[in-house]
């Protein structure tokens, strides 16, 4: 059986999956071990896509904090609302409380309090870098970092 991640949300299906795997294999058997994993960003990682920030916010016209809202609406929301586990929960929540009805303007200034980035994994942070490397990079803003 592959290596499953059981949190607080999926504890049950991950439960099912066990007892299928052992219902389908009787006569085996298996050692379980649960360890935790600490998942999250490099510093590198974190340091390089906020160390494009000014530079982002010049070839915008925008202010440093307005530049980290706009990355935040414009290439993080897509990346966590794309994601299998991520973009339903998240999705769900802000259409309970009306955020897609908003005008861009207002879910601009949503962007301020609104986690993004923090809730990424390291892949979905490797796409945002990768997106803003593109983008960016067709304005002729180069973006490096190493990572």
């Amino acid at each position: 059986m592959k290596d499953q991640s059981i949190t607080l949300t999926n504890r049950q299906d991950v439960y099912r999956r066990v007892d299928k795997f052992l219902g389908e294999n009787l006569q085996k058997k298996f050692r379980l071990n649960i360890v935790e994993v600490k998942t999250g960003r490099s510093l590198s990682a974190n340091r390089a896509y906020q160390s494009w920030i000014p530079e982002i916010s010049d070839i915008l016209a925008l202010t440093i904090p307005e530049a980290t809202r706009y990355i935040k609406l414009t290439f993080g929301m897509p990346i966590l609302l794309a994601d299998e586990y991520m973009g339903p929960l998240i999705g769900e929540g802000l259409n309970a409380k009306g955020y897609f009805q908003l005008s861009y303007e207002q879910q601009m200034i949503e962007m301020e309090s609104l986690p993004v980035t923090r809730l990424f994994n390291t892949k979905m942070h490797k796409r945002l870098r990768d997106d803003l490397q593109n983008h960016f990079g067709a304005m002729g803003l180069n973006l490096d970092y190493k990572g």
